[in-house]
C-alpha cells in the first residue's frame, strides 16, 4: 500500500500539494487529522462572483444587475453560518467583481463547459490528480480560469501555474489563460482586469513541480503511520494568511501545543 492510501488519499489536486507546500502543518491539521474549517468570506465572494458571471456568460443578454443579485444571493448563502469580520467588507465588492469579470469573459461567448471535473496522471506519482476547471471555450481552444482580488499581478503564480498545469494536460492542445479581475479600474492605467496565458514549457515545469512535491508529500506520509506523530515534526506559522481562520488557529493550539 502506498502512504497515500494508507492515509486513504485517492488523489491529489493543486490546491492540496499548494498548502502542504506553503503550509504543512495546516495541511495535516486538515487533511489528516481531519480538522475542517469551511469557507472564508474571501472563499465565499469568490465563489459567488463566479457564479454570477458564469449566469452571465449562459445569458448573454442578461443584465449585470441580474448577475450581481445573483452572486449576492450565493455569497450570503454561503456566509449565512460564517462568523468572518470581513464578511460585509467583501459583499460590498462583489459587484465590482461581477461586472469587470463580465467585461472580461463575455468576449469570448459562451463557454462549452463550466465548473468540468478533470483527471490526470503524472509518472511517478500513484494517485491522479483532479480538478475542476471554471470554464472551457471550445470555440478558441481554450481553457480560462478566474482570479479576483484587489490587484492585478504582474504573471502567473506559481500555485496558479501548477493547478493551471493539470487543466492544460487535460485538454491536449487547448490554450490555458487565468483572468485576474479586480473590482474597480485602476486610477493610473484604468485596467481591472490581466490576462495571461501559460506556455508549453511552463505546463511541463510545473506538472514537474506537482511531481516533485507529491513525492516529498509521499515520503513525509512514510515516516508513520499515526498522523499525531507527524503532527510533531511540525510548526505552524501563525504568520502566514493560511492561519487567518481562527477556528483553525485553536484547533492548530490543541495540537501543535503552542
Amino acid at each position: 500500500m502506498t502512504p497515500f492510501r494508507q492515509y486513504g488519499i485517492e488523489h491529489l489536486s493543486a490546491s492540496s500539494l499548494n498548502l502542504y507546500a506553503a503550509e504543512p502543518a495546516l495541511w495535516v491539521l486538515e487533511r489528516l487529522l481531519g480538522h475542517k474549517h469551511g469557507s472564508s468570506a474571501v472563499m465565499a465572494r469568490g465563489k459567488s462572483v463566479e457564479s454570477g458571471i458564469q449566469l452571465g456568460l449562459i445569458k448573454p443578454t442578461l443584465s449585470p444587475e441580474a448577475c450581481i443579485a445573483h452572486a449576492e444571493r450565493e455569497y450570503d448563502r454561503e456566509m449565512a453560518l460564517t462568523p468572518d469580520p470581513r464578511r460585509e467588507d467583501e459583499r460590498k465588492n462583489i459587484a465590482g467583481y461581477v461586472v469587470e469579470g463580465l467585461k472580461e469573459l463575455r468576449q469570448y461567448g459562451v463557454p462549452t463547459a463550466y465548473q468540468e471535473k478533470v483527471s490526470i496522471d503524472i509518472d511517478g506519482v500513484p494517485v491522479p490528480f483532479i480538478g475542476y476547471i471554471d470554464w472551457r471555450f471550445d470555440q478558441h481552444g481554450i481553457v480560462v480560469d478566474l482570479k479576483t482580488g484587489e490587484r492585478l499581478p504582474s504573471g502567473i503564480s506559481n500555485p496558479h501555474a501548477r493547478q493551471g498545469a493539470i487543466y492544460a494536460k487535460a485538454h491536449g492542445n487547448y490554450g490555458m489563460r487565468f483572468a485576474y479581475v479586480k473590482p474597480t479600474p485602476g486610477k493610473k492605467d484604468g485596467r481591472s482586469a490581466a490576462v495571461y496565458e501559460m506556455s508549453g514549457d511552463e505546463v511541463h515545469s510545473q506538472l514537474n513541480a506537482l511531481r516533485e512535491i507529491a513525492t516529498r508529500l509521499g515520503r513525509f506520509l512514510s515516516i508513520s503511520k499515526d498522523p499525531q506523530e507527524l503532527a510533531g515534526l511540525l510548526c505552524p506559522n501563525y504568520e502566514s494568511f493560511y492561519w487567518s481562520n481562527p477556528a483553525a488557529r485553536e484547533n492548530a493550539l490543541k495540537v501543535f501545543g503552542f
